[in-house]
Formats: structure tokens, C-alpha cells, sequence
């Protein structure tokens, strides 16, 4: 589990470098006419990004090194006080060995008959959701990409209700158009 965590957040903060790049390019306050340049919010969010990715990557490996001490105290600990009876220990390892099997019956047989694989790895769809957002805002248009990407990622994010997608879909768009056409008056794509 520690390995997945690791490198979602070195992904995360290669994705963040990588982008942090063209953002910089971005006009300033001082370049338009307006308050908030175009270059705030997306640099808000790369640091963001940022700085949650690197806490996320620390606190992985400070809970990582934990257990592997915890791992080797239990070690010591079992050197300590052997078992009294063999048996006892060969019970475990063929409990254990039985269990290995049917866990990993179930991982070869993938989303069929693992119910929780999309609640494990949704963080992983929802970049692939954020990736394919950007991939077709160019193609169909900002406003329907954004009512697809809003409309997917409640749906990943667990609402099944119709009225609750849809509050969610009208509020984000109308909040992004209003914010970014309205009251900041940039226009969108």
C-alpha cells in the first residue's frame, strides 16, 4: 500500500513541475486589465498541488518506517519467546498460504468479482477523467466537456442520486462560467 501512495504522489509532483513551467508563462495581473491575472489561479493550484503531493510522500515514508520498526520489534519479540509447539507455527504458515490463494484468485479475476477495485484505485480514474477533460475541451467545447468531467467525477466520487447529480453539474458550471466570464472576465474556450 505504501508503494501505491508513493508513487501517486511522485506522479502528482512530476505532473505539477512538468506544468509549472507553461503557468509561468501565463500573463500577470500587470499584463491585463484585470485584478486576479490569469496566471493566479492555476499557479495557486500547482503549489497547492505541490505542497500537498510532498506531505502526502513524507507521510507515506515516516509510516512506512514505523511499521518496518514495529515489524522488527514483533521479529525480536517472537526471537524472545519461541512458540512451545511446532505445530503450532506450521498451522499458520498453511492458514496464511490458503489465504494468499483466494486473494489472489480474486485480484486475477479483476472488477468482476472485486467489488471495492473502483473505490481503490479512483483516485487513479479520476486522473484519467481530469486527463481526457482536457483532451476533449478543445474538441466539443468548454461547456461540455466541463458538464461531462463534473457529471464523472460525482459519479467516482460516489453520488447515485439523480438530484444530486444534477445539482452538482449546474452548480459547477454555472460557478466556473460565472467566476471566470462574469466577474473576472476572461473568456473560455
Amino acid at each position: 500500500m505504501h508503494t501505491k501512495f508513493t508513487v501517486f504522489a511522485v506522479l502528482l509532483l512530476v505532473l505539477a513541475a512538468v506544468t509549472l513551467v507553461p503557468t509561468l508563462d501565463f500573463p500577470s495581473s500587470e499584463d491585463v486589465s484585470t485584478f486576479i491575472g490569469p496566471r493566479l489561479w492555476p499557479l495557486s493550484l500547482l503549489l497547492l498541488l505541490i505542497v500537498l503531493s510532498a506531505t502526502l510522500l513524507v507521510s507515506t515514508r515516516m509510516s512506512q518506517a514505523k511499521e518496518r520498526a514495529s515489524d522488527a520489534e514483533a521479529k525480536a519479540a517472537m526471537a524472545k519467546n519461541p512458540a512451545t509447539e511446532p505445530g503450532q507455527q506450521a498451522d499458520a504458515g498453511q492458514d496464511s498460504a490458503t489465504d494468499n490463494v483466494t486473494d489472489s484468485t480474486t485480484e486475477a479475476a479483476g472488477v468482476a468479482l472485486n467489488p471495492g477495485f473502483l473505490a481503490a484505485n479512483r483516485h487513479w480514474w479520476l486522473m484519467g477523467t481530469t486527463v481526457a477533460y482536457t483532451l476533449l475541451m478543445p474538441a466539443i467545447g468548454f461547456l461540455l466537456a466541463t458538464v461531462i468531467f463534473t457529471l464523472a467525477c460525482t459519479l467516482l466520487l460516489g453520488a447515485r442520486h439523480w438530484a444530486a447529480l444534477l445539482a452538482t453539474v449546474v452548480i459547477a458550471v454555472a460557478l466556473i462560467q460565472g467566476v471566470f466570464s462574469t466577474l473576472l472576465g476572461i473568456p473560455l474556450p
